[in-house]
């Protein structure tokens, strides 16, 4: 078995001697970057820099002196954050990618909603089962239009992705440029946004805002026109505001990593085996037509999935 360092750094963004690793974290994280950063070392990087991340705060956000520079001139990054906030722009981290994006040669790995037991626990067993799960749940995908999702809560929509591009997250961030999430382990799509008819009822996670209960959406023709619960369905109204694309479809995703258990952390239980995930708002980057700039993931448990021929 694999410690969660080894899978990271070597059988996720492929560490070669002698490469430069960027280590960036915030303060709940400073003993697990420590054993990244000794864990490079001693797979034979070249250089290892750490960057103490600042929390993500409204207005005003400095970016760390020299971590753009850092972030450009690396091989390997990393990313440990130990909170998502959704409604507050992370200044440090878009200056890292916009950086790694300039550069055009690092590969960039982000740990969101974790901790160090969560880290042991997800990533110690590797990526070759995940990669097969997520592999095979895109494979069906592909070979369908569309689905009709079900699930004890109350789920009951139907929507369609016929022509799209379906992808799996494997955790295998070797090509330059190459950024992703870690733990890995869905596969997902960019529904078509004016083809999703029915009812999500949320009762697992809903980004970053606490549930005090499942939050039911209501969708026609792609777009929430109702949202149905509690102080968690209230804020949600609030985020969105009145950008219609906010209240559109943008993702539909299945979880595929059988060691992460559903749970409050979004970033986590999107990923975990068992559960399925239908995101509001952008997703031009994975090949829909959403330019919202802001993305609900909303997580359901046991769903069933019926896939429909086009």
């Amino acid at each position: 078995m694999a410690s969660w360092t080894e899978t990271v750094l070597c059988e996720s963004l492929g560490l070669r001697p002698g490469e430069r690793v960027l280590i960036m974290a915030d303060a709940p994280l400073a003993e697990a970057a420590e054993a990244l950063a000794a864990a490079a070392g001693e797979a034979g990087a070249g250089r290892v820099a750490r960057f103490a991340l600042p929390e993500p705060r409204a207005g005003l956000q400095l970016v760390p002196r020299g971590l753009a520079a850092a972030a450009g001139g690396a091989d390997v990054l990393v990313c440990l954050r130990s909170d998502l906030d959704l409604a507050r722009e992370d200044a440090p981290v878009r200056a890292a990618r916009g950086a790694l994006r300039q550069a055009g040669r690092g590969r960039l790995a982000v740990l969101a909603q974790v901790d160090l037991a969560v880290l042991e626990a997800t990533l110690e067993h590797g990526l070759a089962e995940v990669e097969r799960r997520a592999e095979e749940l895109a494979g069906r995908m592909r070979a369908a239009a569309g689905a009709h999702l079900t699930a004890p809560g109350g789920t009951d929509l139907r929507l369609s992705w016929a022509g799209r591009p379906v992808l799996a997250e494997t955790g295998r961030l070797q090509e330059p440029g190459s950024a992703g999430n870690l733990p890995p382990g869905e596969a997902y799509v960019a529904p078509h946004e004016a083809r999703a008819d029915g009812r999500l009822v949320v009762d697992v996670a809903l980004g970053d805002i606490p549930l005090d209960g499942p939050v039911a959406l209501t969708f026609r023709q792609g777009r929430v026109v109702e949202v149905a619960g509690g102080k968690a369905a209230a804020e949600l109204r609030r985020r969105l505001g009145d950008d219609p694309w906010a209240w559109t479809i943008g993702e539909f995703g299945l979880g595929a990593n059988p060691h992460v258990a559903p749970c409050d952390r979004v970033s986590l239980a999107e990923k975990a085996l068992g559960t399925a995930h239908v995101a509001l708002g952008g997703n031009r980057a994975f090949g829909g037509r959403n330019p919202a700039p802001t993305h609900y993931d909303c997580v359901i448990a046991a769903p069933a999935v019926r896939y429909l021929d086009a």
